[in-house]
């Protein structure tokens, strides 16, 4: 089945703000990224904004079916500890340089980054306010950063980390949601 004209369009997209960044993302750009013309652009994505939405809307989609399918249920029905163990075997997995450089430049849009932040809501539960906190809370929220980091890892340091080894890390990190202290 051939893809359709939209999501050809939104993996172009991803193709030019991985190698153009977020500001290489024109109408000619994408038109000339996906062999399509800058009117079959518009009829399916009326503004730049809307291209960019388009983008966080699809690299959405596929982490909370991803998470979904790992946790055995939607995000709605698992417990905090849940959620996050999903988050955290999801999230180094998928990185890449233009998901990163397209989170930094729209995550603090409300309407654009809305995607990829509903998301974050549903799986990541929120860090505790103020300390101390307990044992759990501390792992859950280490735990949070170091996927987090390991997600970045690759994107900022330009350096690939074996899928052996990412996996093993990936592992290592869940259990520190499970671990009982």
């Amino acid at each position: 089945m051939r893809p359709s004209k939209r999501t050809a369009i939104v993996e172009a997209v991803q193709r030019v703000i991985a190698r153009d960044g977020v500001a290489g993302v024109t109408y000619e750009t994408v038109a000339e990224e996906s062999g399509l013309t800058k009117a079959g652009l518009v009829y399916h994505f009326a503004t730049r904004e809307d291209l960019l939405r388009g983008v966080q809307e699809h690299v959405a989609a596929i982490w909370e079916e991803t998470m979904t399918a790992l946790a055995g249920a939607p995000a709605d029905q698992l417990t905090p500890q849940e959620r996050l163990a999903a988050y955290v075997r999801t999230t180094p997995q998928s990185a890449t340089r233009g998901d990163v450089l397209l989170l930094l430049e729209t995550i603090g849009d409300p309407v654009t980054g809305a995607p990829i932040s509903g998301v974050m809501n549903r799986w990541v539960p929120p860090i505790p306010g103020s300390p101390p906190l307990t044992d759990q809370q501390l792992r859950m929220v280490l735990a949070q950063l170091a996927a987090d980091g390991l997600w970045l890892h690759e994107a900022l340091i330009g350096t690939t980390v074996p899928a052996d080894m990412r996996q093993y890390l990936t592992e290592q990190i869940a259990a520190l949601i499970a671990q009982d202290r």
